[in-house]
This record gives C-alpha cells, structure tokens and sequence, in this order.
C-alpha cells in the first residue's frame, strides 16, 4: 500500500488550534517589531536630527579642548594632511587621536559655515546607522523580528545615545564601534566562519585611533580559539595567530603615529600638553576604584548632582535605573556559549580598566551601555511573545512594566542642578526647543564680516584652535598672553614673550594686528590683557558690538609724526 493509499484511507484528523496561530503569532510580532523600529526613528528624529544647532550654543564646540580639538584636526587633514592643530604659527600634535576626525572630512568638504556642523553631522548619521543596523542585525541572524523591534527602541531611548548623536565628541563612535565588532563575532561563530572574525579584529585594532579605551576589549578575539575545530591543532593554532596578527597590523598606525608625534609608541597627546598628570607611574590603580564606583552608583540610582559633559548635550543622565534592572533580569534568560564566554571576558576586561582609570566619567562607559541592550532585549522579547500567546503572569508585567519605564526613562534626572522624577524621553523631545547662541561662534563670524579683506594676525581669549579652523587660511590666531589651556605643557610654551614675537613678526611686515574678545562684565581688565608694544596703542574698533570685541593695534600719532619728520630732515 502506498503512502497516497494510506492517506486516502486514514480518517480526517482535526488540525490543532496552534497550528494556524504560528502564522498570527509571527504577523503579529513582525508587525510590532516594525512598528517599533519605526517609532525609533520617529524618535530620533525628534530628538536628533531636527535639532537647530544654531539655535543652542553648540557650535562652540564644548567641551574644551575636546570638540575643539578634534574639528580643528579634522580640517588640518583636509587641508594639509597632517593630523594637528595651529596655535600662532606653530602646528603642533592633538591630544586625541586622529580616527574620529577622519571620519568628519566628507561633512567637512561639502558643509558651508567651514563645515563647523560637520562633527555633529557625523554623530547624526553615526546614530542612524547604528539605530537601522541592529534592526538589520536581528533579522541578519534569524531572529524574531519583534527583538530586533525592541532592540532598536531601547537604543534609541538610552539617554547616552540621544545625547552623543547631538554631540562634537568621540564617544558614540567608540560605542557604535564596540557594537559592530561584537556583531562580527557573534556572526562569526554562529556560521562559522573565521573571515568575520578577522574583520573583526581588523576593525578593533583600527578603532584605537578613536578611542584608545577600545583596547580592552581585546580579549573578545579569544573567539577564534573558541572556534569550532574542524581541522588539526596546527591549522587552529595558525588561525589563532593570525587574529592577533590581523588586530596588531591594524593597530601599528595609532603606535607609529605616536611614535612619530611623541618619540615613544605608548605616548599620547596627553604626556605632551598636560606632563603632571602623566608623571604618575601607574594611570590604572585600585585608588581610582572608590570614586569611580560612586560615580556609577549615583547613575544607577539616579542620584547624581555634579555637573558631566552630558549636561552639554543632554539632560545630564546617561543611562537610567529601569534600564539597568532590563538588562540585570537578562542574565537569567543567557545562554553560556562560545560567544557569551568572550564577550563575557571582553566586557569584564574593559570595565576592569575602565574602573581603574583616574579620570571618572559615565561616557567612558558608553560601549558597555549600548552592548547592554543585547542583555535587555531577551526578557523584553519573551515579555512581549507571553502576552502575545495570552499568558500572563506576574513576572511578566513585570518584565513589560520595566520595560516600558526604560524606553520613557523614568525616574531619572536631568539638567543642573539635577531635578528627580524626570522622563528622559519627554525632556530629550523638549530640549530640541532650547534657545541659545554660541558667543565663540558669533564672535569670530562677526570679526570675518568686519576685516575679511584685512587678514592679519588676532591675538583673543577664544581658544586659538577654534580660531584658526575657523578663520580664513591668511589669519592667525594666538591667545592674549600666557593664560590659556595650552599652558601646562613641558615641552612647548607660549608666554608674553612669544605674544610679543607674534605680534613684532606681523608688524616687522606691515600685517594687521588685532584683538578680539568675547563681551563680559570685565571687558576692561580683559583688554588690559593686551601686550603692549611701544609706539603702538590698542583702539577699540567701531565694528564692536554686543556679539564681539575688536581691537585693532595702531601706530601712535606722536610716533607717526616723529617718523615723517625724520623722514623729512633726511
């Protein structure tokens, strides 16, 4: 008898009532993981992208000298190819590395205003990519489309996230980078193959020229020796080499370029411009370990009440306790896997160091808070999928409950001085509304308008960096006198006599001299900042206004009238 006989002949059995729910069931969390991401992006539009920037003082470019630093690097890439920032006429070395920078030339090269927005475009799109490619991701790996919904959401809603896609600086870069390369290893295992893991570390070893923290996580390439063997020892042990090969080759441009600039490939920026602090023997000491831990307490906790760089771009908060909790229930749904075990030492390695390290900031953290959500998705899917299925419990309100507070952030805290019982969501849609100017910015555009076809040397409290990234190519900036934030270095100095020597250079060849400070109460006292040259005498411009102050060095007329008297008798 034939299997159609048999058929034929069975009697008609009823099909079970879950079996035409599986297509319901996968509609529905298809439906709300496309929703979420669409919500995500609406968010993010609302809290990033429509921001304008020359609404808020963000043009700046705060927090000093970072932003500064880093457009200023931007374009001397792009203009001369080389990697540093102008002080007078000096070109001397960053003290961040030149990876984020690199990343701004293509803003820089079509943005008009001297491409000031581009470090802010770059964050932009940096958070677009990052928000649209864990979408992807989820459905790259076979995932529910409903996770890779819930992902996206709760990476558009973390607090860091909105407020470094608004920022001039670095760290969203280094997070979005963390996130990629612990992408390619898990792509990597989960269809084993070995060339995404190389990507991987290729991709590692390069990011140090962003974040040099980026190095502890390192031991994730363990991932290769936790490959799946499949051929001798030999060929295991070669892939293993080759992988740190691959992330060593990759890593040399940031030790050359250090080698180059510093004479030594483990010195940075930071021993040439700020010697005190690097004269320490050890920079990573269990001593930091206490005030580090009260920093992230206070984050956890939502009780901090010092002032952060996120206050600069944001409200202050850079992740929020709901999402914490998220992500500590995520534990129990963690399988131990090849995977899990390396992102495991990877993530413990870099917090160790992180933890230890002197300077205390939350935005260190930032990679750990975005690879955190990969934690937090798991019960907020199995939440979502339980309610779908009509099963309720109260573990799962639970989950959902939390869930939910993570994505609005409440309660939290935002602005200075912190206020409690805020929601991150509803503060990041109004800070879009912030009026505001940037001083530094309007002062050096309304100097431009005025003396555009008179370059010259300009002597001014504005940080001289910005000046000269900003300034036509025939200016040249350099600070009042000895007082600035380029002070502090053993090996480069710029005092009172090295204003006079700028000054006296473009005198000895008839170039303009000014004088350009911000407006203040103590306008007075900061003109008397001024060198003063003999036969020469600081006016105040007529083009000074309540934006800028310009002064422009003269020629004294006794001092005139002697010359063409001398001039005369000869």
């Amino acid at each position: 008898m034939t299997t159609e006989d048999r058929l034929e002949g069975a009697p008609t059995q009823t099909i079970p009532p879950s079996l035409p729910q599986r297509p319901r069931e996968f509609s529905s969390q298809l439906a709300i993981g496309i929703c979420c991401f669409i919500l995500s992006l609406l968010f993010y539009y609302c809290a990033v992208l429509r921001i304008e920037f020359k609404r808020t003082d963000f043009l700046d470019l705060g927090p000093y000298p970072d932003g500064v630093e880093y457009f200023a690097q931007a374009n001397s890439i792009l203009k001369e190819g080389a990697p540093t920032i102008q002080i007078g006429y000096d070109k001397l070395p960053s003290r961040y590395p030149p990876g984020y920078p690199t990343l701004m030339i293509p803003w820089l090269t079509y943005l008009p205003h001297n491409g000031v927005l581009a470090p802010f475009r770059t964050n932009q799109t940096i958070g677009l990519l990052l928000l649209t490619g864990t979408f992807i991701l989820y459905f790259v790996i076979r995932s529910p489309p409903l996770a890779g919904g819930l992902a996206t959401l709760l990476v558009a809603t973390q607090p860091a996230f909105i407020t470094f896609c608004r920022s001039s600086m670095s760290d969203l870069t280094g997070g979005a980078v963390a996130v990629l390369v612990f992408a390619l290893v898990y792509l990597g295992l989960a269809w084993r193959r070995r060339w995404l893991i190389y990507c991987a570390a290729i991709i590692l070893g390069l990011s140090l020229c962003i974040r040099q923290q980026l190095l502890f996580l390192a031991p994730l390439l363990i991932a290769m020796a936790l490959f799946p063997a499949n051929g001798s020892r030999a060929r295991w042990f070669m892939h293993c080499c080759c992988t740190l090969a691959a992330f060593a080759a990759a890593a040399s441009p940031y030790f050359i370029l250090n080698t180059l600039q510093f004479g030594h490939p483990l010195k940075t920026g930071y021993e040439f411009w700020v010697s005190d602090f690097t004269d320490k023997p050890i920079p990573f000491s269990v001593q930091n370990v206490p005030g580090q831990l009260r920093m992230l307490w206070s984050e956890v906790t939502a009780t901090w009440d010092e002032f952060r760089v996120a206050n600069l771009f944001g409200t202050g908060t850079y992740v929020v306790p709901a999402f914490i909790l998220l992500s500590t229930v995520g534990l129990a749904f963690v399988r131990l896997r090849r995977f899990e075990i390396s992102a495991l030492v990877a993530g413990m390695a870099y917090i160790f160091a992180t933890i230890t390290y002197p300077f205390v900031d939350g935005r260190f953290y930032i990679p750990i808070f975005f690879l955190l959500v990969g934690l937090a998705v798991l019960p907020a899917q199995w939440a979502v999928n339980e309610a779908l299925k009509m099963r309720f419990s109260m573990f799962g309100f639970g989950v959902l409950a939390v869930f939910l507070l993570s994505c609005i952030g409440y309660p939290s805290q935002s602005g200075f001085k912190p206020k409690g019982g805020r929601s991150q969501a509803w503060d990041a849609l109004q800070y879009v509304k912030r009026n505001g100017r940037s001083p530094r910015y309007e002062a050096q555009k309304e100097f431009i308008r005025s003396f555009r076809d008179a370059p010259g040397i300009v002597l001014s409290d504005i940080d001289p960096p910005y000046l000269n990234a900003l300034l036509p190519k025939p200016f040249v900036a350099g600070p009042l006198d000895g007082n600035h934030n380029y002070s502090y270095s053993r090996r480069w100095h710029y005092r009172n006599a090295e204003v006079l020597r700028l000054v006296q250079s473009g005198l000895d060849r008839t170039i303009p001299v000014y004088g350009l400070l911000l407006p203040s109460k103590n306008a007075d006292q900061d003109i008397k900042r001024l060198p003063s040259i003999q036969g020469y005498t600081w006016e105040r411009s007529e083009k000074s206004n309540s934006k800028a102050v310009i002064m422009t060095l003269t020629k004294d007329t006794a001092a005139s009238s002697l010359d063409s008297a001398f001039r005369s008798v000869k």
